[in-house]
């Protein structure tokens, strides 16, 4: 079968691999589609955000990943009698599984498993000579991690499920809650997600900052009260803010850029009491003043997802709460996997927010 392969660090190649075959507690997923991720540039660029995100360090990347994590397709293998029934169902995949045994398993919070798999992370498997993900034709999944979905969903929105559940689960970290003010760093899918789920928690006021125009064009319809461009040298955020506010600042900030510069920016328009969410994790030094924390401001961290947010998402996609198809800019097939990351790579040239690989053809 064809996959799209990261060897090593800026290596990237459309490969032939053996078609797997599923293992104990796994389906085969015949994959439809399958979204390129801000994390799969990273793992490109030698990063690995799984683990700088989970473990707060870095650890390098084995060879031989099949990247990509947010992917839709059809059952067509199980490797267990009760999985059968999946046979033949169009599903999509929640791509972590947790080991069920560890401190975190057991308290209910998987996401900070140590021992997690993760499909399209090379992480949690030992040592492999070809690493699963969905950037291919076929893809195991875990049997207990896949989610039948109704036919009123189609193959793009379902592809969209994965970054509507790390942005829900960063929404719960935040808790934004009725008649609160939301400002989001970063128009990419993440944060044009966030803004979407902080009007479905009650926001009153949405603000969303971006470099790119087209990103911010999308923010504008999907609904964002005040969508800025800040390479355009008009209004900055905190003027706007400002303005908006009386001058008392934003509920909750998502920083989904997660440089020295947003943290300030984002510290500095944050009202008393309120908080700050990081969404990229970095092992970049950071100085602010501490008197930016005065008023019992807060800085949290959001890390992965919760199992029991996968059918969350899919019940706001499904009720049409949250919009994500929007969000798709371009379509490639996987045959042109290498290009379409180039695309997704150079948003400010090309416009990309979310890049969709066509994963049969």
């Amino acid at each position: 079968m064809k996959a799209l392969v990261l060897k090593s660090p800026g290596n990237l190649e459309l490969m032939d691999v053996p078609e797997p075959a599923p293992e104990p507690g796994q389906v085969i997923v015949k994959v439809h589609q399958c979204g390129i991720c801000g994390s799969d540039l990273r793992y490109l660029e030698g990063e690995n955000p799984w683990a700088k995100h989970t473990l707060g360090r870095n650890i390098p990347n084995p060879p031989n990943i099949i990247l990509g994590h947010e992917f839709v397709g059809t059952v067509v293998d199980a490797a267990d009698q009760g999985y059968k029934s999946l046979l033949g169902k169009r599903v999509g995949v929640n791509t972590f599984i947790a080991c069920g045994r560890c401190h975190h398993c057991r308290l209910g919070n998987e996401n900070f498993c140590r021992l997690t798999r993760h499909l399209g992370h090379g992480q949690g498997w030992g040592s492999m000579d070809l690493y699963p993900g969905g950037m291919a034709q076929y893809c195991p999944a875990f049997a207990s991690q896949v989610y039948e979905l109704p036919q009123s969903m189609t193959d793009e929105q379902a592809a969209l499920l994965d970054p509507l559940v790390a942005s829900l689960h960063a929404v719960d970290v935040g808790r934004p809650g009725p008649l609160d003010t939301v400002a989001v760093l970063g128009a990419g899918p993440i944060g044009l997600l966030i803004v979407q789920l902080a009007k479905v928690y009650g926001a009153v006021a949405t603000f969303i900052t971006d470099i790119a125009e087209a990103s911010v064009e999308v923010a504008r319809r999907l609904g964002v009260d005040h969508a800025l461009n800040v390479a355009d040298g008009g209004a900055g955020l905190s003027d706007v803010v400002a303005e908006a506010t009386d001058g008392m600042g934003v509920d909750r900030v998502f920083d989904t850029v997660g440089s020295h510069e947003t943290m300030l920016e984002g510290l500095g328009i944050l009202a008393t009491r309120g908080v700050l969410v990081m969404m990229a994790t970095k092992g970049d030094e950071i100085r602010f003043p501490a008197l930016l924390l005065s008023g019992e401001r807060t800085i949290r961290t959001s890390t992965n997802s919760l199992y029991r947010d996968f059918p969350r998402a899919m019940e706001l996609v499904r009720a049409g709460a949250v919009r994500v198809e929007p969000l798709i800019t371009h379509r490639f097939a996987l045959s042109d996997g290498v290009e379409a990351f180039e695309v997704a790579a150079d948003k400010a040239q090309t416009g990309a927010i979310k890049v969709i690989l066509e994963c049969q053809a």
